[in-house]
């Protein structure tokens, strides 16, 4: 059984990205879509470069396997965060593959 202490030590070395990447991995969907909902809080912490450099493809890669609820959280959080990117064009390929999904409350 890993203990608290245990767990504290892995995420300590961890970056905010590495630890939505490790979230991401679950099968349980309620966590996937709290890992999402924290993406302002990922970009505020490993800034304006990495953010464009890896969560932007990641997020892009995501879209392309994740469930309908995951996506609509996706969506839900680039209406959000599209403000904390000066150069927000990034987001529309991202939000051009969300506007394609089949469930319409994605789309919307």
């Amino acid at each position: 059984m890993v203990d608290k202490k245990d767990i504290s030590k892995m995420i300590e070395g961890m970056s905010a990205f590495d630890l939505l990447k490790e979230e991401m991995k679950t099968e349980e969907i309620h966590l996937k879509v709290n890992a999402v909902h924290r993406m302002s809080t990922v970009i505020a912490a490993i800034g304006l470069e990495a953010s464009l450099e890896q969560l932007v493809p990641y997020i892009d890669q995501l879209i392309d396997f994740e469930d309908d609820e995951v996506l609509f959280a996706i969506a839900e959080e680039l209406g959000k965060v599209w403000k904390m990117i000066p150069d927000n064009i990034v987001f529309l390929p991202l939000l051009e593959k969300l506007a394609k999904s089949d469930e319409t409350v994605v789309r919307e």
